[in-house]
Order: structure tokens, then C-alpha cells, then sequence
């Protein structure tokens, strides 16, 4: 596979081509450019698997580099590293069906492990994800749609597979997005990590079950994920505020307790 850097300072080009090791992650040709439009040119002469760019660029930015790219159809798996904290450079980089998004200065573990899901990326598929549907004219802008759209794929399959084993990596998977990069949007649009997301709907369908079913409590907590029937009533007392037997005699929450808190 080839990998084309492109940035416009030629240290930052140098210390990632001497700081990874392209070879052990099966990229056996690294390619770079110190601007975007020679990065357009040799992707219209190479094919390219994997495109490392920065954003900010005197000629032709990262983003827009990326448009073009989509633009003309291809598939290249792309990754922004940029200097700028912002997070309206990370939506417009969702929109355009980025894989990732990193800041400088480059920490070159980091980047070994993003471009290791890269590459397992690549080797499971190479299709782009959906757009979500047309909008009418007043909705929010792309960007946004297309956070959204991804957040609501993530916490619609959780709340179907609450007793399945839900991962970072797994959830990102049905979004083709980098794990770390999905959490951070998904906690930037519900307020909360898809950790305590998973733990409150887990803990909202063990109240259900509790209350409604004569379900033995071993078989509630494997029902919503939970293997270990010692956690779950910890856990359970911890945010509820009672064990689940209490729960389920009482039919309601413990003392100081909201019944849906979780």
C-alpha cells in the first residue's frame, strides 16, 4: 500500500517518515509533498491508499485537497494533523469522510496506532459511508448532519445489542471512523462518553426487566451485558442507589434516588 504525507514544513515530513515504521504496517511506499497542489498532482499520477495531510496550506488546503479527492471519486483513507485545536475543521473533516484527526506536535506512537486501524480499515472495506438523507433548507450545516447521523447509527445499534459486547472500536467500525475520533464527537454532541451511554441504557433496560419481569437477577444482568452478576449489582447500587432485589421489591429506586436516574 502507499501513503502520500503532505505537509508544508519539511521537518514535520521528515521526523514522520523517520518516526514510523511504514514497513511493519504493510506501507511499502510513503510518498510526500510540501503543498497541495503537488499533493493533487501525484494523486492524479499514484494511486494512493492512505493521505496524511495538513490543513492549513498556503495553495491548496487539507480540506479542500480532500473535496477535490472525494469529488473525483476516489477512495483515500485520510488523516488530518494540524496545528489548530478547532472543532469546526473536525466537522467539515467528517463531512468529507475523513478517518481521523490529529494535533501537532506529532507524537509518533500515536500515529504508528492510527495508521495501524488504517490500515485494518482498509483491509475490511474501502466503502465510504453513507450521507444521511437530503435536509429541508433550514437544517444545520453538512458538517453537522453528518455528526449526527453517525452519533444516531452508534447509540441506535447499542440500544439493540445491549447485551452484546460493545466496544470503542467495534462501535467506530459500523461508522468507519477511528475510535478515539468517534468518542470525542459523540461526547461533544450528547454531552456524555459512549462508556456512561452504554452504562446508563444498560442500567435503564435492568429497571425495566426488574419491574416488569420475574426475570432472575443473574439472567437481568447477562439481558443487558452484564456477565458478572457481583458488578452488576455493584454497579447498580452504585448509580441507582439500592441492589437490584431491593429495586425489584420496592419497584422504584432507592432512598434520594430519581427512578430513571442512571
Amino acid at each position: 500500500m502507499t501513503i502520500l504525507l503532505v505537509d508544508d514544513e519539511r521537518q514535520v515530513l521528515d521526523g514522520i517518515r523517520h518516526g514510523v515504521d511504514f514497513e511493519a504496517l504493510g506501507l511499502d511506499e510513503v510518498l510526500t509533498a510540501r503543498s497541495g497542489e503537488e499533493a493533487r498532482e501525484i494523486i492524479e499520477k499514484t494511486r494512493v491508499d492512505i493521505l496524511i495531510t495538513d490543513i492549513e496550506m498556503a495553495d491548496l488546503s487539507g480540506l479542500e485537497l480532500l473535496e477535490w479527492i472525494r469529488d473525483s471519486g476516489q477512495k483515500i483513507l485520510t488523516i488530518f494533523c494540524t496545528a489548530f485545536r478547532s472543532f469546526d475543521y473536525a466537522k467539515k473533516a467528517i463531512e468529507l469522510h475523513a478517518f481521523d484527526y490529529f494535533l501537532k506536535p506529532v507524537r509518533y506512537g500515536e500515529l504508528t496506532e492510527k495508521l495501524a486501524q488504517a490500515t485494518r480499515a482498509l483491509g475490511v472495506s474501502q466503502e465510504l459511508p453513507p450521507m444521511g438523507p437530503d435536509v429541508p433548507e433550514e437544517a444545520p450545516p453538512a458538517g453537522n448532519r453528518r455528526v449526527r447521523s453517525a452519533v444516531r447509527t452508534v447509540c441506535e445499534y447499542i440500544d439493540g445489542h445491549l447485551s452484546a459486547e460493545l466496544t470503542r472500536t467495534g462501535l467506530a467500525g459500523l461508522v468507519y471512523m477511528n475510535p478515539d475520533y468517534l468518542g470525542s464527537l459523540f461526547k461533544e454532541e450528547l454531552g456524555v462518553s459512549m462508556t456512561m451511554y452504554i452504562q446508563s441504557r444498560r442500567l435503564d433496560q435492568a429497571k425495566v426487566l426488574l419491574r416488569e419481569t420475574e426475570m432472575p437477577i443473574s439472567k437481568v444482568a447477562e439481558t443487558v451485558g452484564y456477565d458478572n452478576i457481583s458488578y452488576f449489582s455493584k454497579l447498580f447500587r452504585q448509580k441507582v442507589g439500592c441492589q437490584p432485589g431491593e429495586y425489584r421489591k420496592g419497584g422504584g429506586a432507592g432512598p434520594g434516588k430519581e427512578p430513571h436516574e442512571a
